[in-house]
């Protein structure tokens, strides 16, 4: 019987020890990549195809603009950004990254709101504010994008690019 607790001991020692070793963050990374961001990236890439498709070379007039911001953007994104700060992270280094993406989808959001309230006073000077902060979340999406990259490679995670 003592032979036998000896080595449950041992075994219980060994599985703490395999535990330990392992990478908390790589484990985060990959969790949070593959069950928190890819099921949320269809929700965004509907939204921004809708806004680029009343935007830039597709954009129409005015009205148009304004009701898509109104009706579909602003309450869908919206409902993205709250599906996006509900995303659990295990690790502070993960969840620091995804602050970046939460940063640049508000940023993003603010942007809408700001260009739906341009729209409706016809007021350049907030169209102009609007754009800049449209090019504010850009600049955050890559920043994300490169902190995703670099804590995946100190952490030897393969990214597949889709």
């Amino acid at each position: 019987m003592k032979k036998l607790s000896l080595f449950m001991l041992v075994l219980c020692c060994f599985s703490i020890l395999a535990a330990c070793s392992t990478d908390p963050v790589k484990k985060d990374l990959i969790t949070y990549v593959n069950d928190g961001m890819l099921p949320l990236a269809q929700d965004e890439k509907a939204v921004t195809d809708k806004y680029e498709a009343v935007t830039g070379d597709n954009f129409t007039d005015d009205v148009t603009l304004y009701n898509a911001l109104k009706d579909d953007i602003i309450p869908e994104y919206t409902k993205f950004v709250g599906k996006l700060e509900a995303v659990k992270t295990e690790t502070p280094e993960v969840r620091a990254v995804h602050e970046t993406y939460i940063k640049a989808a508000s940023t993003q959001k603010e942007a809408f709101i700001k260009m739906l309230d341009a729209l409706d006073k016809q007021d350049m000077n907030l169209v102009n504010e609007s754009n800049t902060k449209l090019s504010e979340g850009r600049k955050l999406f890559r920043d994300f994008g490169e902190q995703v990259n670099t804590l995946a490679k100190e952490h030897d995670v393969t990214l597949n690019k889709k």
